[in-house]
């Protein structure tokens, strides 16, 4: 499997996954480990389709991502330290866009054939991500689904003015290119087609990846049977599938997570009046707060510190939804404060259409009730660290295992449900998650920073005006121009770059240490036993580095005897990379 992005020449290093969190906060961060400076730095150099190449080794979905991926890089991201992070996501999106505009097409890579074959039941994105893998690895992998498209929760419960179906396509598309079978309509559980029916027809492992599609209950008086009470996942479903009507005059959405939002802003599209109604403050709502914001904006109500405990009904349908107000108290195990309702303090919201969005669980019927499958409390299925479940051959992994999550999180599940069947298939021993890595080091260049580098602000994305939103699903964030694009990358401090000091060489001049403006290498006395600095000691040697707070600025470059250089740190997370990488030095 041949990866263009490889380097051909550089030393191999084992370092800890505790240096790579201090240092390359970014790649660590993101659940995939994609390598983020290391793209953003092709996009600075105008490289858009290498760009694209490096992202699609690690995450197969790069467009889908690009758009709506929660971008947990840029929480870690070090301009962030003394400015605001690096637009991460955004720069996926727009070499993925580029990408896609010009029709560029990646060739899958050749790849041995093996004889094994492998299921995977459910085509989101664990499910498509593992067979992507394992095709790689070459298996024959073929993909279950029951509904009449692939993506999952992708396809239907995400709404098209975040994320184009085109995307989605596009990134599966690649994924179908790679040999992976994918039968939709098929649903698996059936007679004459179960879980046990597919190890009978020859198949090594079955990867569940059904994700968690049944919407919990609201458990209140007037919630059953009453017509325009209805679970989130089912009415974003029917939006998605082409049912634009109205939900009603007048929509209550309760809940506070990202469903709860995508559903009131679907909603608000659809009629006039939508309230969120949420037992917490907004300071308490797990949802993504930009997405809260432009819910906000296209004039969602919301109604905070607020329960619902009755459904009021007139002929069966819903009327009105009767609350309590509520107050915080003590934190509980999810460390926000818990809300405690307040006596005698109801009230009534006039609505004729409830949408309940306060979370979602895996469907496991189709296991049949005496299969035997280990199920945690939270109606997940168990498994341990390597996604390896009680039953012999079985693997889960994504939603079904984690609960409602995101799509990065559910493609590193597909990641590693891929290397555990791997193994199992080869006989190996599934190994447990290692502390240690292996990257490869590469000579770098000191790329001197522009003076103005640190007041460059970040680039903000057009969005769709407001009055234009009203009745339609068009986009609303309209992407980065290719300026915008390259400007933004490079605000990118290149954490995978480490500063090198070859001790033994240096004169102890302090050059180095005094034009660091951030304090990233220090001089030591190491005969001076007090530790007092000069200007500072350290246990670490005669000159030490601080790669963590370093912002490659360059400064250091003019070393008077050359002792100072940059390291490229490569870490490529993915195993069947680093064993090809092995076996090259070999």
């Amino acid at each position: 499997m041949k990866q263009a992005t490889i380097p051909e020449k550089g030393i191999r290093a084992l370092l800890d996954l505790d240096w790579l969190q201090s240092n390359i906060r970014c790649q660590h961060r993101c659940p995939a480990h994609m390598d983020v400076p290391g793209y953003i730095r092709l996009i600075s150099e105008g490289k858009y389709e290498e760009s694209y190449r490096l992202m699609r080794e690690t995450n197969p979905f790069p467009a889908v991502c690009g758009y709506v991926c929660p971008h947990p890089c840029e929480s870690k991201c070090k301009r962030g330290d003394f400015d605001r992070p690096v637009s991460i996501d955004a720069l996926k999106r727009f070499v993925t866009d580029y990408i896609f505009k010009n029709k560029v097409r990646i060739p899958p890579p050749k790849v041995k054939q093996r004889g094994e074959k492998v299921a995977v039941i459910g085509a989101g994105p664990a499910g498509l991500t593992a067979a992507t893998d394992l095709a790689g690895m070459g298996y024959q992998v073929t993909v279950f689904e029951k509904e009449s498209q692939v993506g999952g929760m992708m396809m239907w419960a995400i709404p098209s003015y975040r994320l184009p179906r085109e995307q989605i396509m596009f990134d599966v598309s690649h994924i179908i290119a790679r040999g992976v079978e994918i039968k939709t309509n098929t649903s698996i559980g059936v007679p004459g087609n179960t879980v046990s029916d597919l190890f009978k027809e020859g198949y090594k492992a079955v990867f569940l990846a059904v994700g968690a599609q049944k919407g919990k209950r609201l458990e209140i008086p007037g919630e059953e049977g009453t017509q325009g009470v209805m679970d989130c996942l089912e009415f974003l479903k029917n939006v998605n599938a082409g049912d634009t009507r109205s939900p009603g005059k007048k929509v209550a959405v309760i809940g506070g997570g990202n469903s709860a939002i995508d559903a009131a802003r679907t909603a608000k599209r659809l009629t006039d009046e939508v309230y969120i109604v949420y037992r917490r403050t907004q300071e308490e709502m797990p949802a993504l707060s930009w997405e809260v914001e432009e819910a906000e904006h296209e004039g969602v109500k919301f109604h905070f510190l607020a329960a619902p405990v009755r459904v009021i009904t007139e002929n069966g349908k819903a009327k009105g939804l009767e609350c309590i107000k509520m107050k915080l108290g003590k934190p509980d195990s999810s460390g926000r404060r818990r809300p405690e309702p307040v006596p005698n303090s109801e009230f009534i919201i006039d609505v004729d259409c409830i949408i309940s969005a306060i979370s979602q669980e895996p469907d496991l019927k189709f296991l049949g009730d005496n299969f035997g499958l280990g199920v945690t409390k939270w109606g997940t299925v168990a498994v341990d660290d390597n996604l390896v479940t009680n039953k012999k051959g079985i693997f889960a992994g994504g939603d079904v295992t984690l609960g409602p999550s995101t799509i990065i999180e559910c493609i590193a599940q597909g990641h590693q449900a891929a290397k555990s069947i791997d193994r199992y298939i080869r006989g190996v021993e599934i190994q447990e998650p290692r502390k240690k890595v292996w990257v490869t080091l590469m000579d770098s260049d000191f790329n001197p920073r522009e003076e103005n580098y640190d007041s460059v602000p970040r680039q903000k994305m057009d969005l769709l005006p407001v009055d234009n939103r009203e009745g339609t699903f068009d986009l609303v964030e309209l992407g980065l121009t290719e300026e915008q694009a390259k400007e933004e990358a490079l605000r990118c401090l290149k954490c995978d770059l480490s500063i090198n000091v070859e001790t033994n060489e240096c004169v102890l001049c302090g050059r180095c240490s005094m034009v660091c403006p951030v304090g990233a290498l220090k001089q030591v006395d190491v005969s001076d036993e007090s530790k007092e600095y000069r200007p500072f000691v350290s246990k670490d040697g005669i000159v030490i580095k601080y790669t963590d707070v370093c912002i490659r600025c360059g400064n250091c470059k003019d070393c008077p005897v050359s002792v100072i250089s940059l390291k490229r740190v490569l870490w490529k997370p993915n195993e069947e990379i680093n064993r090809m990488l092995g076996e090259r030095e070999e």
